[in-house]
């Protein structure tokens, strides 16, 4: 991490264990610090993904940490989530892991795997306050993987020599901050033109799942709010509820 990137961040936040490092960061909000934080932890007894899930988060090296940031503008979620995907997928192109893509709106995926996943939380008060949380996979333990609901894969299982985290962690926190502030000025102006080559949904049968619901459909892209666009019954359809689950279809 840059000494650039420490002068901005107020608290660096690090446990051995904790039940979420976004919950953390939450705490310190409800104290009245309003200033931009970090948090990382080695392990989280209750690690959230979308939707409510359970993020598995084992003592077994990977990288969980979330970043607090008090923006001044209504920043649409998903399309911060996929500006942050973007920016995660870039870092670890520098630390020579490839092939990486986005599946709408918050999972890293490596051959339609699972390597890392991003939440985006947002409050209000007189401005916005968000924590973006991203838990990535160094390793895999089998007792983990036979908890995940879906393919995962891990640096170690990608990489010849695992980066190393510490270096990783800071590049990250750096290059989310210089994201996030691009995406206070700019929206997701300077990301949609980017965003064909990192989605992995693009042109695919999908299934959206809604409880017990399930309706085929064919991904076609974003729009310019970030929200998935499909196309079911021979019409374009707009879906902005991350609480609605996406699937590949084959």
């Amino acid at each position: 991490m840059s000494a650039s990137t420490r002068a901005l961040l107020e608290d660096i936040l690090i446990y051995p264990e904790i039940n979420s490092t976004s919950d953390a960061l939450w705490a310190r909000f409800s104290e009245g610090k309003q200033t931009p934080a970090v948090c990382l932890a080695e392990t989280q007894t209750a690690g959230r993904g979308r939707r409510g899930d359970q993020w598995q988060s084992p003592a077994a090296g990977n990288l969980y940490l979330s970043l607090f940031w008090p923006n001044c503008a209504d920043v649409p979620r998903n399309g911060l989530s996929i500006a942050i995907g973007i920016c995660l997928i870039n870092t670890l192109k520098e630390a020579g892991i490839n092939q990486l893509q986005l599946k709408w709106p918050n999972d890293v995926l490596h051959q339609r795997q699972k390597l890392a996943g991003i939440l985006v939380e947002s409050r209000f008060n007189t401005k916005q306050y968000t924590v973006v949380g991203i838990g990535l996979n160094f390793k895999l333990p089998p007792s983990t993987r036979d908890l995940i609901q879906q393919p995962s894969t891990s640096l170690e299982q990608l990489c010849d020599t695992v980066p190393c985290r510490n270096w990783l962690a800071g590049k990250i926190i750096q290059n989310m901050i210089e994201t996030i502030e691009l995406f206070e000025h700019r929206g997701l102006s300077d990301f949609l033109p980017l965003w064909p080559q990192y989605d992995a949904l693009h042109e695919q049968a999908i299934t959206l799942i809604d409880g017990d619901q399930r309706t085929p459909a064919l991904a076609c892209g974003i729009n310019e709010q970030g929200e998935l666009r499909y196309l079911r019954d021979n019409q374009i359809h707009q879906l902005s509820n991350s609480h609605i689950s996406i699937r590949f279809s084959s």
